[in-house]
């Protein structure tokens, strides 16, 4: 005779108190990562047969059925990489349900991870129906998954591919090349490599937690909770700059092959930047991501003000909101950098210099500084803060503020640093004409100077003074990071008209080839911007040069740093020093490098600032695969407020010399100081 299972009989096995238990259990790992096992499969037939015989009928139930097989195979794995049943144990549960609890634990701590739990759901399970309780636990709302652009599933499915991923990386790199990673990316040899650091230090401790691990199965668990922790991107080792790096160490290449290698790689203007224009599937695709995430108005940047800077190092005692005049102060309008280098005469008085890194003068000049002026001598150096146009609009930038910036000279003075890596020489010069693109195509640069003599590949040396010290993607020298360079020496540049221009001698890339040329005249420059195809020519300046003046370049399609509204080769005082917005508040991105910038008084990029509003390296994850679309949409569409501008500048970064001087005014006292660099 079968007996009816009744409310009471529930309550007498103590079944109320077993589901508090188990919702008290997983509320103690439910803010940490899940992971689910193979040993959900049959664990509802472990739960019932360890049962006593006679009430395994009444919890033969639909719903707990569901709850047992979806859930409870779920672990955390802790530090040791030992697995944690987040629902069961048998010390906490009422004796009636203790043996299948235990049974049910043993069986999922024999079993395998096989992939991350997430879910979009915040109630696991059915707390009720039909009048009865049921096995349902609740996840905080902070780990429910939440995806405007993917399903839970999609993201579970994501991550067993990234564990898929690092387990290759792993394999490929063993400890000793990452050592040797870790060891070059530490001795700041490695251009901006100070960014991999962290990723380095990673791997190297990932590895080490694997190779004392006492099992396959735990190495396994281990490598899971790195998945489920890591930084984004992380993972995939291969296919990252830190993957590159440990494939020229692995291939044997000589340290100063390395180093050359991966600054060829880290180059501003194409590090993670697509080098074609984007499809239209990819501008649909981006249609549709953009619209999901509700992000159109997030795009649009406008420049930054400096009241709007909420975080800075130092700051000026009056904060002037109009531009003073160029002229205006003993130092407004001093000649050649090669007199500030020496010594500056201040109301008759010579002021010594004093040479100091940036971290030292944080510490013991700043605190006490009345008044800063520094001498803006270096015009790639200029740059600005720029910050999103709709402040209720979403942030779509990876750290917690809607700031971003660029440099004049390109988002790291990328002309400067390819000159003189490939041994040219890019400062004083009395004229200097250099140009760059990004692919293996084969530009010259050509100049007709004043006596018809012809600069050129066939003809690097004239009689004129000039010489071209670069030439590259000739002869078989290529590189994705190309430069030349055509200059006169100081005092030997003859008075007469120049003529430069680009021409394409066989073009490699995909038709048609991008580029950029920089002018600098006496200390002033200026930049061409254009494209050719194969066999095309370019005339990039042409004008009449007089010494000791500031020539006038024919046509209208170049720009200089007269569009900044400050005198280079000036001192210009400071409002504010910050560093770069990666830095601001508690969360900091240092992956995005570290920069100082002052904020110079009357100082605004007044150009459009086309191709600078943001760069998509800076950008979210989830915008990373139609970054095409987005660097098209950012080169055609001008930064806002250019007029309104007061967070503009120098900016300094913490991988390149500084060579900055500053004239700092404490009390009655004033004095120059020169800093060579961070620290």
């Amino acid at each position: 005779m079968t007996t009816i299972y009744t409310s009471t009989d529930s309550h007498n096995d103590n079944y109320p108190q077993f589901s508090n238990a188990i919702q008290e259990r997983f509320a103690s790992f439910s803010d940490k990562p899940l992971f689910m096992t193979s040993a959900a499969e049959g664990l509802f037939d472990v739960f019932l047969e360890n049962l006593p015989e006679h009430a395994r009928q009444h919890y033969t139930c639909r719903c707990c059925k569901q709850f047992i097989e979806r859930f409870g195979g779920l672990v955390h794995i802790n530090e040791n990489g030992e697995m944690v049943s987040v629902l069961w144990d048998e010390s906490e549960t009422p004796k009636f349900f203790s043996k299948s609890v235990k049974a049910m634990k043993r069986s999922i701590l024999n079993s395998r991870v096989t992939g991350m739990f997430i879910s979009s759901e915040r109630v696991l399970g059915t707390p009720s129906s039909g009048g009865w309780s049921h096995m349902s636990v609740e996840l905080p709302r902070a780990n429910v998954f939440n995806n405007r652009l993917k399903t839970a599933g999609q993201e579970m499915a994501e991550k067993k591919e990234d564990f898929r991923i690092l387990i290759a990386g792993l394999l490929a790199y063993p400890i000793e090349a990452v050592d040797q990673a870790l060891a070059l990316l530490q001795s700041e040899s490695l251009y901006r490599g100070d960014r991999y650091v962290g990723i380095a230090q990673w791997i190297k401790e990932l590895h080490e937690m694997r190779e004392n691990a006492k099992n396959s199965r735990i190495r396994d668990n281990i490598t899971w909770l790195a998945v489920a922790t890591a930084p984004n991107g992380f993972c995939h080792i291969k296919s990252s700059m830190i993957g590159t790096l440990l494939d020229d160490i692995v291939s044997g290449y000589d340290t100063d092959s390395i180093v050359r290698r991966f600054a060829d790689k880290m180059n501003p203007a194409t590090f993670q930047r697509s080098q074609t224009a984007p499809s239209q599937g990819n501008i649909q695709q981006a249609e549709k991501i953009v619209e999901k995430l509700g992000i159109a108005n997030s795009l649009l940047r406008r420049y930054a003000t400096i009241e709007e800077i909420p975080q800075f190092i130092w700051k000026g005692k009056e904060v002037t909101k109009k531009p003073v005049s160029k002229s205006s102060g003993v130092f407004g309008n001093i000649k050649p950098r090669s007199n500030a280098e020496e010594s500056t005469n201040v109301n008759g008085l010579v002021l010594p210099k004093t040479v100091m890194t940036f971290d030292k003068f944080q510490r013991t000049v700043m605190p006490t500084a009345d008044s800063i002026e520094v001498l803006v001598d270096n015009a790639n150096r200029l740059m600005a803060l720029v910050t999103a146009t709709d402040e209720t609009a979403p942030n779509i930038l990876q750290w917690d503020n809607t700031f971003s910036w660029y440099y004049h000279g390109g988002i790291d003075g990328e002309i400067k640093r390819r000159v003189e890596s490939q041994g040219g020489k890019y400062e004083n010069n009395e004229i200097r004409c250099s140009l760059i693109w990004e692919n293996y195509t084969d530009l010259d640069l050509h100049v007709i100077t004043p006596n018809r003599e012809h600069i050129y590949y066939g003809d690097r040396y004239g009689r004129c003074g000039g010489n071209l010290d670069i030439d590259m993607n000739a002869g078989g020298r290529t590189s994705l990071t190309p430069v030349e360079n055509i200059r006169w020496s100081n005092g030997k540049a003859r008075e007469g008209r120049y003529q430069f221009y680009v021409y394409n001698f066989s073009e490699r890339g995909n038709g048609i080839t991008p580029f950029k040329v920089e002018l600098e005249v006496n200390g002033k420059v200026f930049t061409f911007n254009s494209s050719l195809q194969d066999s095309q020519k370019i005339n990039a300046f042409e004008f009449n040069y007089i010494k000791g003046q500031t020539p006038t370049i024919s046509g209208t399609n170049y720009s200089s740093v007269d569009a900044w509204d400050i005198s280079v080769n000036g001192f210009v005082k400071v409002q504010g020093i910050t560093e770069s917005p990666n830095l601001w508040g508690e969360k900091k991105a240092t992956n995005a490098g570290h920069h100082v910038f002052f904020l110079l008084e009357g100082c605004k990029d007044t150009s459009e600032g086309k191709g600078r509003g943001f760069f998509t390296e800076t950008l979210q994850p989830e915008l990373r695969e139609v970054r095409k679309t987005l660097e098209a949409y950012t080169a055609n569409t001008p930064i806002e407020g250019a007029e309104d501008a007061t967070a503009c500048g120098v900016g300094y970064s913490k991988d390149s010399e500084w060579n900055l001087i500053m004239k700092v005014t404490t009390g009655n006292s004033t004095r120059l100081i020169k800093i060579d660099r961070w620290d």
